[in-house]
């Protein structure tokens, strides 16, 4: 569509009064195509914010239906539409704020059977789901395609956005598998139902992910395509890691006889630990997670590492851990950017340790004076 009806000129009027924001650039997002896979905490704002912006053609797609849990975080929906199909409710709810938007409803999960089908039809997805299986298969489909991914995910009170296979000045685009190599293993995995999480943060994320499609349609602003934003809403802080295109993973340890690893189990920790007194064990976790349980050791919450960097030796084996591998995973990507090679996680972080291994935590608390 070339040009805008006056009642959308009055609808959109307070976009041009901003400066480089013209009708040009209006149509550009009134001639676009996104597709939110999820509906939930992050895609409930997403979408109010793309149908209010005007982005012309918006697919949503999702399986699952409301229930009065998700109402306190996911905004589109209230307490009479429990039991409703999300995608629809959201489709209805979304039109009804902008008319001039064509809405497609896609109430299905994404899987390898479909997956490469619906994400076909548009320029820009926008992955605002909340499980690991389902954020690989949208990265990896989006790389296939070459279509842009706005990318977010939350964990209680932490949240994370970054913007994967979209071209900035000729480079190279980075992938979700830049962030996160592989997925973790399918019992050291949490989501919102089981790790809990702030009702207001997933609106930000939501919020700042509509942002990042605005930003990519219209080519005003810079896009986060070579960093993920890391969000303390504890603290109201945020940080950039960069990222850098990888291929697998290889950590060189100190520890000649481990050879090539990227990863230890806490016995493993234990026997370098007893033999290796250059070992530094660093933890990522936040303040209040270290005083439940902790196996000791340097500690520098994630947020805080690219400020503190300079407290970690160079020159030793440091290992990383977390609550459940994941946080402790993106510490040592940024780490080996910095220059550090002698870096491994603790496999599953402290969700990874057994029974028996929590119960003698006070006994390898010793091995591991901060």
């Amino acid at each position: 569509m070339s040009s805008l009806s006056d009642n959308e000129k009055e609808f959109y009027l307070r976009h041009f009064s901003l400066p480089g924001f013209d009708i040009s650039a209006q149509l550009k997002i009134k001639n676009a195509s996104v597709l939110v896979i999820g509906s939930g905490g992050l895609g409930a704002t997403c979408l109010l914010y793309l149908a209010g912006a005007g982005v012309g053609h918006i697919g949503i797609a999702d399986s699952d239906v409301v229930s009065a849990s998700n109402l306190p975080r996911q905004v589109l929906f209230d307490y009479q539409s429990i039991g409703e199909s999300k995608v629809e409710h959201a489709a209805r709810r979304i039109t009804a704020l902008n008319p001039f938007i064509d809405v497609k409803t896609y109430p299905v999960f994404l899987d390898v059977k479909n997956a490469d089908d619906i994400i076909g039809h548009y320029d820009i997805v926008v992955d605002c789901t909340d499980n690991f299986d389902a954020k690989y298969l949208i990265n990896d489909v989006c790389e296939k395609k070459r279509t842009p991914l706005v990318y977010a995910s939350i964990f209680q009170y932490e949240g994370q956005l970054a913007v994967f296979h979209h071209c900035k000045n000729g480079e190279t685009a980075l992938s979700y598998r830049d962030l996160f190599p592989e997925p973790p293993h399918a019992g050291l995995r949490e989501n919102c139902s089981d790790a809990g999480v702030l009702g207001m943060l997933p609106g930000i994320l939501g919020t700042m992910q509509a942002g990042e499609v605005i930003k990519i349609i219209t080519g005003i602003g810079d896009v986060l395509t070579d960093s993920v934003m890391i969000y303390d809403s504890l603290s109201n802080r945020s940080s950039l890691l960069q990222l850098k295109k990888r291929g697998r993973v290889v950590i060189k340890p100190a520890c000649d006889e481990l050879g090539e690893i990227e990863s230890i189990n806490f016995n493993q920790l234990v026997a370098l630990k007893t033999r290796n007194d250059g070992l530094c064990l660093l933890d990522v976790r936040e303040p209040a997670e270290r005083n439940v349980i902790s196996i000791g050791g340097m500690h520098i919450p994630l947020r805080e590492l690219p400020a503190r960097i300079a407290e970690l030796p160079q020159d030793q084996l440091i290992v990383c851990y977390c609550k459940s591998g994941s946080r402790s995973k993106r510490a040592i990507l940024f780490l080996q950017d910095q220059g550090f090679t002698q870096v491994v996680n603790l496999i599953g972080g402290i969700m990874g340790l057994t029974q028996s291994e929590k119960q003698n935590v006070r006994e390898w608390d010793g091995l591991y004076e901060s």
